[in-house]
C-alpha cells in the first residue's frame, strides 16, 4: 500500500523473522595466489580439453559438448557446465601425485576453484565459481577414453565432485581424463558480479603448485540469460515488489547469495531482460534479511529490516527522486515495531494518522500451527477506488482465503481464493508461496501449487469474487514469488511484474523475471 504521508508506513511482519543467520565473509573471492604456486611447470601435461554444456549427459558419453576439443566456449552464469581434461604423465619424471584445478578472471591472478553446491551450497561459502554436485555421475566414477590428444596409453580417470583436487593419477608414462562439474555465479560472496563478457580460464596444478603446460588453456566466456537476477530473496511475507519508477525502470531489493545475505538493490531499464545493482557501494551493512518490508513514496523506496537486537530503516531514492537517483538514502536507522501472533491465528490492525495503532481484529483461526506455518500472511493489498484492504492468508489445508477490510476496519465474511493446496514455507524461506497486488479494483495473485511446484495466477472481481486460476510457469519447480503492477513506460500499468525462485532449495542464482499481461477493470 502507498503511504499517504512522507512517513512511509511498514506492513505487518509476520513472527517468523526472528532467525538468526551466519554471515560469512568468504576469502575465495579475494584470496592470493594458491600456495605454494611458483614459475616452474609441472613435469606432467595437460594434452587436450573439452567443455560439456550438458550436464546431465552421462560422464562417458561422448555428446552434450559446448564446443570441439581445445576451443573455447560462451555459457550462461547459474547454469552447471563439465570440463574434461586429458593429462598425460611422462615416464622418466618424479611421480606426480594429484592435481588441483584453478581459474582465473580476465586475465587476474589464478585462484584456486572451491566446492560449493549449485544451487544450495551447504557450505555457507558462494564463489565466483565453484565445483558442484553432478546429476549424471558419482564421485570417483570411472572415466574412458573421450578425447584425443595424446597417443600414450589410457589408464584410466575420474569424474570429480564437490572438490578442487583429483584422486591420485594412475602411474607414469600413461595418459588420463578427469572431469570436473562447474558453475559461475552472477553474484558471490562479497556481492562481487560476474558481467557479461567475463572471460575465465581454468588450469591443473600438481600438488607443488606448478601449473600443468597445454597447448590450450580452457576458457569460458560467461552470458547472462535474458530476465535472470541471480541472488536470492529475502526470507520476509513483507512486500519486496519490483517497485517501477515513472520511466519504466525496475528495481528489486535482495541478496546477493546465501551464503552473503546484505541488502542491494538491482535495476532493470529495459522492461525486465537484464539486471543489475546499483549503488553497491554504498549498501547497507547490516545483513540478516529475514524480517523486511518496504514500501514506495515520492520516488524513495522505504524499508523496515529486522534484526535479532531491533528493526533498522533504509531507504532508496529511484530515477524519480528531483535530486539523487539511483543512490541509497539511509542506511541502518532504528526504528521500532510491533510483531503479529504465533499461535495460528491471523490479526488485523491499523496504524491511525497520529501513529497510534487499533485494537486487533482475528482474520482466521485456521492456520497451521507448525514452526512452518507462521508465515501464512501474504502481503497486505489496498483498493483505493473503494478505500478496501483485502487480507489473504492460508488455512492449514494449505488453500488461500481472503477478507476484505472497509474503510472502518470491519472485516468481510472469508472467500475461498484457490482450490489447489499453495505451498508454504518452501526452501525454508517461512512464508506463503504466493504474491498479490491490486489492479484498478481487481486483487491479483501469482501462487505456487505446493504439489507440483508450478506457478499459477488468478484475479478477483470487484465484488471479490474469484476467477480459475491459470498456469504460468510449469518447467520448474518453484519457491517464492513476488511482484508489483508495472508499465512499462506507459501511462499507465500493462503487465503483473514478477520475480520467482526457480527451485535454488535455499541456495542462490535463480531468481528470475517474468510478467502477467493484464487489463484493469
Amino acid at each position: 500500500m502507498t503511504p499517504a504521508s512522507a512517513r512511509p508506513v511498514a506492513p505487518l511482519l509476520c513472527p517468523a523473522l526472528l532467525g538468526l543467520l551466519l554471515v560469512v565473509a568468504s576469502g575465495c573471492a579475494t584470496s592470493a595466489d594458491a600456495p605454494g604456486e611458483t614459475e616452474d611447470t609441472s613435469p606432467a601435461r595437460q594434452t587436450a580439453f573439452r567443455v560439456r554444456s550438458d550436464v546431465g549427459a552421462g560422464l562417458n558419453a561422448d555428446r552434450g559438448w559446448a564446443g570441439p576439443l581445445n576451443q573455447p566456449v560462451a555459457l550462461p552464469v547459474e547454469t552447471p557446465f563439465r570440463l574434461r581434461f586429458e593429462v598425460e604423465t611422462p615416464r622418466d619424471a618424479p611421480f606426480v601425485e594429484r592435481f588441483r584445478l584453478q581459474y582465473r578472471r580476465n586475465g587476474g591472478a589464478w585462484r584456486p576453484v572451491l566446492a560449493a553446491d549449485f544451487p544450495y551450497a551447504p557450505s555457507e561459502v558462494t564463489p565466483r565459481v565453484s565445483v558442484v554436485s553432478p546429476s549424471a555421475y558419482a564421485d570417483r566414477a570411472d572415466a574412458a577414453d573421450l578425447l584425443d590428444g595424446s597417443t600414450a596409453s589410457y589408464a584410466g580417470g575420474k569424474g570429480i565432485a564437490l572438490s578442487g583436487t583429483g584422486p591420485a593419477l594412475p602411474d607414469h608414462g600413461v595418459q588420463s581424463e578427469w572431469e570436473w562439474p562447474l558453475v559461475i555465479r552472477r553474484y558471490a560472496d562479497g556481492a562481487v558480479t560476474n558481467e557479461p563478457g567475463d572471460r575465465f580460464e581454468f588450469r591443473l596444478v600438481d600438488v607443488k603448485g606448478r601449473p600443468l603446460p597445454a597447448p590450450a588453456t580452457p576458457e569460458v566466456t560467461a552470458s547472462v540469460p535474458p530476465r535472470l537476477l541471480g541472488g536470492t530473496y529475502p526470507e520476509t511475507p513483507g512486500r519486496l515488489r519490483p517497485w517501477e519508477a515513472s520511466d519504466g525502470s525496475l528495481y528489486f531489493l535482495m541478496e546477493p547469495a546465501e551464503s552473503y545475505n546484505k541488502l542491494m538493490t538491482v535495476k532493470s531499464t529495459d522492461g525486465g531482460r537484464t539486471w543489475r545493482e546499483v549503488d553497491g557501494a554504498h549498501r547497507p551493512v547490516a545483513g540478516d534479511l529475514e524480517g523486511f518490508a518496504s514500501a514506495v513514496h515520492d520516488g524513495t523506496i522505504y524499508m523496515l529490516h529486522q534484526i535479532d537486537t531491533g528493526v533498522l530503516h533504509h531507504s532508496f531514492r529511484t530515477t524519480d527522486h528531483p535530486r539523487t537517483p539511483d543512490a541509497w538514502a539511509v542506511r541502518d536507522d532504528t526504528v521500532h515495531l510491533a510483531y503479529t501472533r504465533r499461535d495460528g491465528t491471523a490479526w488485523y490492525r491499523r496504524i491511525r494518522p497520529d501513529g497510534s495503532l487499533t485494537s486487533p481484529q482475528r482474520v482466521s483461526s485456521s492456520l497451521g500451527t507448525a514452526v512452518t506455518d507462521v508465515g501464512s500472511v501474504l502481503p497486505l493489498v489496498h483498493l483505493p477506488e473503494t478505500n478496501t484492504t483485502v487480507l489473504l492468508y492460508r488455512r492449514a489445508g494449505g488453500t488461500l482465503w481472503a477478507r476484505r477490510a472497509d474503510a472502518e476496519g470491519r472485516l468481510s465474511p472469508p472467500v475461498q481464493v484457490t482450490e489447489r493446496a499453495v505451498a508454504q514455507s518452501a526452501a525454508d524461506s517461512d512464508q506463503v508461496g504466493a504474491d498479490a497486488v491490486a489492479l484498478g479494483s481487481s486483487v491479483h495473485i501469482l501462487f505456487i501449487e505446493a504439489q507440483t511446484g508450478h506457478l499459477y495466477h488468478t484475479r478477483s472481481d470487484e465484488r471479490g469474487s474469484w476467477a480459475p486460476a491459470t498456469v504460468q510457469v510449469d518447467s520448474v519447480d518453484a519457491q517464492w514469488v513476488r511482484g508489483q503492477p508495472v508499465s512499462n513506460g506507459t501511462s499507465s500499468p500493462t503487465a503483473y511484474g514478477y520475480v520467482y525462485d526457480a527451485g535454488s532449495n535455499g541456495g542462490s542464482g535463480m531468481n528470475w523475471y517474468d510478467e502477467v499481461p493484464v487489463r484493469r477493470r
